[in-house]
């Protein structure tokens, strides 16, 4: 470009620039980019079936609800060739039916050679912006592209924020174009954030974070996810939940570990009341290793105990 373009604010509000709609109630928006992160093998795959298989039929996932069926194309950079059959057959019997077109799946094992190219560079980011307008085109609408994972995706330096930029600057490129977001990623020795550069977070709209807390051996997997970042949300859409996973089809919301730990210590709060119904939240706060603004937290959640009525003349 010669030169940038600029508007007056109110010459700006008449371009006609529409407000992007929720394609997944309270979560993804239209024209977004979003992550979703968690430590090697703790279901980010699993997850983002999970709520694949309900957007693409318009069907409720987890508190989430998908309000009309929505494209989506699925790009597996590292999983065997039949893994993602058969772990899509779990919510076929779920559902019932199939999406047609409304899924395209992009898969590595199933290219030439073998290979994608990096998305870091114009070829493997041209390609896939292909294969995305053939689904356009199909459909009528600018599909969901999810890649799994960024890290098999690209060879680029993870610690480096300039290293990253040509990735960060073409999924914008996808967001002007109208195509929703969904990456995959790891998290690094914190778990509660992305590996390597935290730029990778700057221009996202949604970050979530998940993470396995299920014992071996369990024929159900729990996971507890967190919002890393959640522009375009509000406060109450953003609180901490956890969810079960039955390698069934079948999603369930769960009990917190964080809820878990509260019942545990309001227990250990009316055993030690019980003892002595004198006894101090600093003392309750000593004895239980907490806070004195913990224990009041928690003695909230006790429910106290109605005192009869006089007795009526």
């Amino acid at each position: 470009p010669t030169e940038l373009i600029t508007y007056s604010m109110s010459a700006y509000k008449r371009l006609g620039i529409k407000k992007p709609i929720f394609i997944i109630e309270g979560l993804i928006k239209e024209k977004s980019m979003n992550f979703l992160f968690g430590p090697k093998g703790n279901l980010k795959t699993e997850y983002g079936l999970g709520l694949i298989n309900a957007l693409t039929r318009g069907k409720p996932f987890l508190h989430y609800d998908c309000p009309y069926p929505y494209p989506v194309f699925w790009g597996d950079f590292e999983m065997g060739g039949y893994d993602l059959i058969e772990r899509d057959d779990a919510y076929y019997k779920k559902y019932g039916d199939e999406v047609g077109d409304l899924l395209h799946i992009l898969q590595w094992e199933q290219q030439k050679d073998q290979n994608i190219p990096d998305v870091a560079g114009e070829l493997g980011q041209d390609l896939i912006i292909k294969g995305l307008e053939k689904q356009k085109k199909l459909v009528g609408k600018p599909p969901l592209f999810v890649l799994d994972n960024l890290r098999s995706a690209s060879g680029y330096n993870e610690n480096e924020a300039d290293a990253w930029r040509p990735i960060g600057k073409w999924l914008l490129k996808l967001r002007g174009l109208g195509y929703p977001t969904l990456v995959l990623d790891h998290t690094g020795y914190d778990d509660s954030h992305m590996r390597g550069t935290s730029s990778k977070s700057d221009w996202a709209n949604v970050c979530l974070g998940i993470k396995a807390r299920t014992s071996k051996g369990s024929k159900v997997a729990t996971v507890d996810l967190h919002f890393d970042k959640a522009r375009g949300l509000r406060p109450d859409e953003t609180g901490n939940f956890s969810a079960q996973y039955d390698f069934n089809g079948n999603w369930t919301l769960a009990q917190s570990k964080k809820d878990e730990n509260d019942e545990k210590l309001v227990a250990e709060i009316k055993v030690w009341r019980a003892k002595d119904p004198k006894i101090t939240q600093e003392t309750l706060a000593d004895v239980l290793d907490i806070s004195s603004g913990k224990v009041s937290q928690l003695m909230k959640k006790i429910p106290k105990k109605k005192e009869k009525p006089p007795f009526a003349k």
